[in-house]
Formats: structure tokens, sequence, C-alpha cells
């Protein structure tokens, strides 16, 4: 192959050539035979973008990266993933558009840096106020998302990893643990809720069954009539009740099956339980 040269005799390499305007260009094929072109002002400025080209594509990164955008990448997500709840999926679809959408889901993946991601993190938290099951719940979708990004080749790295433990400690965030009413407590909010002067009687049922059971609100809002077998002093808990409140669908129920088979399970009643459910039939 014939020897070219720039105009300050400067030997050019495959693909690399000077125009007329005096700016250099570096022509490439990807591996899906499409052409592409980079313009520098200098040939020292022309290979430091050739090598970042050749770097990516010996370690496998997608030329066509450079016009993908993060929420390109989560749509493709939302195609592509599988075995999660409808219920939990849409809470997940929700949370990346209400958040991540509009803020940095605009970024281009090749531009997008960990520092971008803090950032977003730090604004959510100071800027909107959001508590930290909020953010994890963020924090959980985009960091599949970018998983995405990394196994189809458009990032090295997830530059995701371990952001929300950063920000906790940053933040002296802590989710807490939930404290159990201890039995006298229990007790009193029962005697509380049982006397029938009381405005808040009708609730009695449901939160003594609650409390002597162990189910949770949604399971227990879930619950018919032919889930309990008042002669058999069993109930079947084989699905739950779901409440969405989404800017697109508005604010509506859901029945779901639980999220595990151990999830679906029977349960026997105390007789508390028992006498809570008649006096639900009564009230």
């Amino acid at each position: 192959m014939e020897k070219r040269y720039d105009s300050r005799h400067r030997l050019l390499r495959t693909g690399e050539s000077e125009r007329s305007d005096g700016y250099y260009q570096y022509r490439y094929t990807d591996r899906k035979g499409n052409r592409h072109t980079l313009t520098a002002g200098t040939l020292e400025e022309l290979r430091k973008r050739e090598e970042q080209v050749l770097k990516d594509k010996s370690d496998g990164i997608r030329a066509e990266a450079k016009n993908v955008t993060l929420n390109d990448l989560f749509e493709l997500w939302c195609r592509l993933k599988r075995g999660l709840k409808d219920n939990t999926f849409q809470n997940y679809c929700y949370m990346y558009n209400t958040f991540v959408r509009p803020a940095i889901g605009k970024y281009r993946i090749s531009t997008l840096k960990r520092s971008d991601i803090k950032a977003f993190y730090n604004t959510l938290v100071d800027g909107k106020n959001l508590k930290v099951a909020t953010v994890d719940t963020i924090h959980t979708v985009l960091h599949q998302v970018l998983t995405v990004a990394v196994e189809d080749g458009y990032l090295r790295t997830n530059i995701a990893d371990n952001l929300l433990k950063e920000l906790k400690q940053s933040h002296n965030m802590d989710s807490g643990h939930r404290k159990a009413l201890t039995e006298p407590e229990q007790d009193l909010f029962l005697d509380f809720l049982s006397k029938e002067n009381c405005r808040y009687y009708h609730w009695y049922p449901i939160f003594s069954v609650m409390i002597h059971t162990g189910m949770r609100v949604g399971e227990v809002t879930g619950l018919r009539w032919e889930d309990i077998d008042l002669d058999k002093g069993i109930i079947d808990m084989n699905h739950t009740l779901v409440y969405f409140s989404h800017a697109e669908k508005g604010a509506y129920f859901a029945i779901h099956t639980p999220k595990t088979e151990a999830g679906r399970r029977t349960t026997p009643m105390l007789d508390e339980v028992k006498e809570a459910f008649l006096l639900e039939k009564s009230l």
C-alpha cells in the first residue's frame, strides 16, 4: 500500500487523511459494516480519538453507543425483562419514567459517568426530599438497565455499582428496622379499637386479623370469604390486593398472585381471628 503523508510530511495511518481545509479525519467500519468518520483539528487530537475507538472495538464496545441514550436502553430493558410480577414491573417503570427519564435518561450512554448518577441521587434526596426506600427502588431499576448496557456492549462496567451504599453513607441514611408492637402495646391498641363507641371501631376486625396472623396489608385486604374456612379454622392466602397510583393510568386496584411460592400458604386462625371475621360479617 502506498504511503501517504500530510502537509507537514507526517506519515498517515490507514484510514487517516488530511482535508483541504486543514482538518484531519479517520474513517473506520464497525462490526455491523457501518462506516464512521472521526474529525479533529490536529493529527494528535485525531489519534487520541482513534485510540479510544480501537480500545472500544477491542473491548467489544459498540461504536453506535455514542448515539444511544439511557432512555433507549430502558426501552430495551423493558422488552427483555422477564420474571417480575406485573405490579413490581409497573412500579419500576413508574419510578424510571417519573424520575430518571426527564433527568439523566436523556444522556447518551457513551457520555454518562458515575459522577452523573451520584449527582442525580443527591438531587433526589436533597432537592426532592425522597425517602431512602424510594431512591432504593429507583437505583434497582437503573442498575438493571445499566447491566443490560454492559451485557450488550455499550459499557465496560456498571457505573452504578455500590452507588446507593455510598449515598447512604454520605447522607447518614438508614432505612432503619421496623419495630413490632409489644404484646402490651397490641392489647392496648386493640382494646381502644374494640370499644363500640370508638369512631374507629370498624377497623377493629382487620387489625385484629393482622396482629394475630402476621398477614400483610395486601394479603388481608385481598381476602375473599371463599378463602376463609370458619368451620375448619383455616385461611387460604393465594393472592394480594395491590394499589397503584400512576400518572398515566391513574389510581386503581389489582389482584396479583404472591411474588414467591412461599407467599402462597394456609394458616390456622386463632379464636381471636375467627371472632374478628364474624364481627366483620356482622358490620
